[in-house]
């Protein structure tokens, strides 16, 4: 039996940055891994930007449209990562460009490759 392991992605609202992450990651994800996506104050729905940034990529197919979920529903992951919001023990990642564009979204896809990396190499 395979056991997935989980990161889990964070941002304030759990609406864009933790969602193009986590669709991100899946896409390239190590074996055996998955990620998704919660938000410290999450908000109603997935920002209009999301589809948006995704688009033509591999990631897009990944995307999840569901209503942002608060960490607490998510459960204990493997790696936690925030992006532009705190929460202690988790990794913290700061966007050089927060603005929701392809600067952005470029930002995130080089993050979370060398993240599926990472893992990766860890788990050879």
């Amino acid at each position: 039996m395979v056991t997935s392991k989980t990161v889990v992605f964070v941002c304030e609202h759990g609406a864009l940055k933790s969602r193009l992450a986590a669709a991100m990651f899946s896409a390239a994800a190590p074996a055996g891994w998955q990620a998704t996506s919660a938000g410290l104050h999450p908000q109603a729905t997935v920002s209009v930007h999301a589809a948006a940034l995704l688009a033509g990529t591999n990631a897009a197919k990944l995307l999840d449209l569901d209503s942002p979920k608060p960490l607490i529903e998510i459960g204990q992951p493997d790696r936690l990562i925030t992006i532009d919001c705190v929460i202690d023990g988790a990794t913290a990642w700061r966007l050089a460009h927060g603005e929701p564009d392809a600067t952005m979204r470029d930002e995130l896809r080089d993050r979370v490759a060398d993240l599926a990396r990472e893992i990766a190499d860890d788990h050879r």
